[in-house]
């Protein structure tokens, strides 16, 4: 009798674990910058609507490996499509993405800075190592836009180029800073703009000379083409003031 209540007990356990419920997910999730709407199915494989405080949303779902312990995901939005996995690890938490994204899914953040594109942004496999309050890649990797018909509002007055194709390399600098440096294409250094994500969890971006000529913007000054023009620094998801 002891053995039989014992191995209904188990079962009754084994059935509680399997069946946790997704929105537990939100414990994990859930933070100042994400969060998770509607979740459906359980812990171990489900699906959820993501909202970023950048005004950024898509589909995600997940599925959890136990012979590597993890999750692998799926992020979708419209011509958006994104792999990735994420492992668990003592010190630090690994994520891995790769895949692309349409421009209209990055409108809502784009709008805020009075910039409107068209195109696809093509990941090559990123892999981040998150130690808080941190984040760093574990080895170089690029991001590369489609180009086309820009448009950018920019003191007050509307301004339009026809863009390349734009590379940026992404990595972590000295400080350890992710930092990606936005050149014409694989072959040629010379920068047009940097975007950083600061330490202090700042976003710096400054713009150079020759970004600005490429762009379609009428500069007056003398400066070289590698000089950075403008240079901005603000909370990641501070609205421009």
């Amino acid at each position: 009798m002891i053995i039989r209540i014992a191995i209904i007990a188990s079962l009754g356990v084994l059935w509680v674990l399997v069946n946790f419920p997704a929105s537990l997910v939100r414990n994990v999730i859930d933070s100042d910058q994400f969060a998770l709407i509607a979740p459906n199915g359980t812990v171990w494989q489900g699906s959820a609507r993501l909202v970023t405080a950048l005004g950024i949303e898509s589909r995600i779902q997940w599925q959890t490996t136990l012979w590597r312990p993890g999750l692998d995901l799926n992020i979708t939005d419209k011509n958006s499509a994104i792999t990735g996995r994420i492992e668990f690890g003592i010190a630090a938490q690994k994520l891995q993405l790769t895949g692309t994204i349409d421009a209209s899914t990055l409108a809502p953040l784009l709008r805020r800075y009075d910039l409107f594109l068209p195109g696809t942004f093509t990941l090559n496999q990123m892999t981040f190592l998150w130690q808080p309050p941190t984040a760093r890649m574990a080895a170089p990797s690029s991001l590369i836009w489609s180009g086309g018909d820009l448009r950018y509002i920019l003191a007050k007055r509307q301004y339009q180029a026809v863009m390349p194709p734009l590379v940026a390399k992404v990595a972590s600098n000295p400080q350890g800073e992710l930092e990606a440096r936005v050149v014409a294409d694989d072959q040629n250094d010379a920068l047009l703009m940097i975007l950083r994500w600061k330490n202090n969890g700042n976003l710096y971006f400054g713009v150079t000379r020759r970004m600005l000529r490429l762009a379609n913007y009428p500069w007056s000054g003398g400066e070289s083409e590698s000089t950075l023009i403008f240079e901005v620094e603000r909370k990641l998801t501070q609205p421009p003031g």
